[in-house]
Parts: C-alpha cells; structure tokens; sequence
C-alpha cells in the first residue's frame, strides 16, 4: 500500500532551490509540485493518518475490493505460499501499512513451528513501529523489526541475510508504480534476491471501466484532498484550501494486446485560478482554473494488467511465474515469482524493458 519506488526523483523547478531548514525530502515535494507536470510523489500521500484512513477504508469500502480480493486469496492459499522457502526464513512486507492481510502468511509461517523475523517497509516509519509492537504483542515468538523507508531501501536491508526470504508485495502496490519504471524495480528487486526466495506480488486485472471509476472515485477525497492539503499546510506553513481543489480519477483503456496495461489516473484538479503560499519557503504558486495536480511520479495511480502481461513482464525482468492464484471473479491475482532462472546484476540491467 504504502511507501515509494525507489529514491526520489523528479522534474526540478529553477525557482525552487535547497535550503538549510527545510529536509531534502520536503524539498523534493516542492520541487515536484512546482516543476512543469505538477504532482505529489507517492510517499507523501501516505503519513501516519493519511495510512490509517486508508487501511480503514479499503477494509470497509463496498466498491474498492482490493484488499477483500486479496484477503480472500491468502486465506485459501497462505499455507501454500508459507511452504514455498523453507524455515528458518525472514517475511519481508514492501508498503505494509497495517500488515492486515500478512497476519495471515505470519500464521501461516507459525503453523510450521518456524521462529522467524518479519520485517515491514512502509514510509509511515511511526505507523509500521506501532503496528509492529502490536504484532509482538500478539504473536510473542514473532520477531518484528519495521524499516522505515523506501522500498528498495528495505529490500537492500535485508538482502544479505544468509536466510531465505518470501517476500510479499501485496495490497497492489505494484500498480502504482510508474507504467515506465515497472520493468527497472522488478529488475532492481530480482538483482536482491537469491535462488531460495520467492516474491509474491498481487496485481489487479479489474478493467471493468464503470466498476474501476467507482472504486477510486469520491470516496477517496478525504485522504488524497483532504488530508494531503492539511499536510501541505502543516510543512510549509501553506494557504491551501481544500474546496479549491478537485479530486478527480479518468481510466486510460490500453489494447489488452500490448505491453502496457491499462490504467488510472488520479489527480486534484483546481477548481479556479489562485494563488497558494508557503510561508515557511516564502514561495507563492499559482495555479490556472482546471490545472491539476497528478498523484504519484508516473503517469498512472494504479495499473490494470492481463496474465499476458503479467508474464512477460516478470520474464522480462529475470522471474520465473511459479503459481498464480486468483479469486472468484478472476479480476485479482497473487502471483508467485520464482528465482530459480540465474542472471548476474549486469545482465538483469540488459533485459528489454
């Protein structure tokens, strides 16, 4: 759910330089709200309320059902998926959020009688910490120990460790990441892992147009508005008013034939010409009526792939598709990526894309 795709990068303003007194990462998040495509790089939407408004909706909501697709697939399979590496082993959760739906693979793991450690990843450093010492208080033999930061970063952590790792990529994160960085972070994910892991990854095949605009439609104002613009506020001091801004989602529909899968776009569009300022920057931005301002760095808010696709890309990307499961109406998937087909960093960056 949460988190980011790698370190930050993004389309930089002449006008907006470093300072002293402000961190490097909220210097990136003006830097990508005032550079030519505005947007709001994916970390930064999710803090520790914005997590926690999400992990509540996305459990309760009737039409965006991601997470009841993928509950209802780790409930049938987590057994089979706990027996792909063999114990002792370390579970690694990229954008754990609540670990919700991984309780289920942490039981799982504990019906083997393993002693493991879990390790989440989420950017929400203080959410995944206290959602880690409840899971200690719930499981005492579970070892947690949460990393606060990027993905890769995460990944990077614990890739050395001599245990085998299963490592999950679930509440389909993936298809958030950029349609054009999708191949490069599978590639950077497989050059970290070793022959006796396993990546389990859940994507969407939902590509029902009425059906997907509903799922990511007003009922998500209140985190990607509402709470994004008091966060804005709050770091740089902003005038920002949240009934100035928009929030509005298209579909883009690719040929189911093609390499691109289709996708959302999400967006808060400014409802008039206007001026915000940042005090704590002494910046002015100003904003034409209907400019909008995208979420995340990609062209896309979420992917929508076929298994076609699905192949190719992990292939693509030097992984083996070892298992797919799907739920009842076969628009969601978890698939089981295998390690066992050998490639060296350097021939991983030579993969076509």
């Amino acid at each position: 759910m949460n988190g980011q795709v790698s370190d930050v990068t993004s389309a930089v303003s002449d006008d907006v330089t470093s300072r002293d007194d402000v961190s490097d990462e909220l210097m990136s998040v003006i830097r990508s709200l005032t550079s030519s495509r505005r947007y709001v790089p994916q970390w930064y939407v999710y803090d520790t309320r914005g997590s926690e408004m999400c992990e509540e909706l996305i459990q309760k909501s009737e039409t965006y059902n991601v997470w009841q697709h993928e509950y209802s697939i780790l409930q049938a399979h987590a057994d089979e998926i706990a027996g792909k590496v063999s114990p002792p082993a370390v579970l690694v959760d990229l954008g754990s959020g609540g670990s919700s739906k991984t309780r289920l693979v942490i039981e799982a793991m504990r019906k083997r009688r393993e002693n493991f450690t879990f390790v989440p990843v989420d950017m929400a450093k203080e959410y995944i910490e206290s959602c880690g010492r409840q899971l200690e208080t719930d499981y005492p033999e579970l070892t947690v120990e949460p990393f606060g930061g990027l993905y890769m970063d995460g990944l990077r952590h614990v890739s050395a460790r001599e245990e085998p790792k299963l490592l999950l990529f679930l509440g389909s994160s993936f298809n958030n990441i950029s349609v054009h960085e999708q191949g490069r972070f599978l590639r950077e994910i497989r050059a970290q892992l070793r022959a006796p892991d396993r990546f389990v990854i859940g994507l969407d095949m939902n590509t029902d147009r009425e059906a997907v605009c509903q799922a990511y439609g007003k009922q998500w104002t209140p985190i990607w508005r509402d709470n994004l613009i008091d966060r804005f506020n709050k770091d740089f001091g902003g005038t920002m008013d949240a009934e100035k801004f928009e929030y509005q989602v298209d579909f883009v529909e690719n040929p189911a034939d093609g390499d691109t899968p289709s996708y959302v776009v999400g967006y808060l569009r400014s409802a008039a010409r206007q001026r915000v300022h940042f005090e704590t920057l002494g910046l002015d931005i100003d904003f034409e009526d209907g400019e909008k301002i995208y979420f995340y760095e990609g062209p896309n808010t979420s992917c929508k792939f076929n298994p076609r696709q699905i192949r190719c890309l992990a292939e693509r990307s030097g992984f083996t598709v070892d298992a797919l499961w799907t739920n009842d109406e076969e628009n969601y998937g978890v698939r089981l990526f295998g390690t066992d087909r050998f490639y060296s960093y350097r021939s991983l960056r030579f993969l076509k894309r």
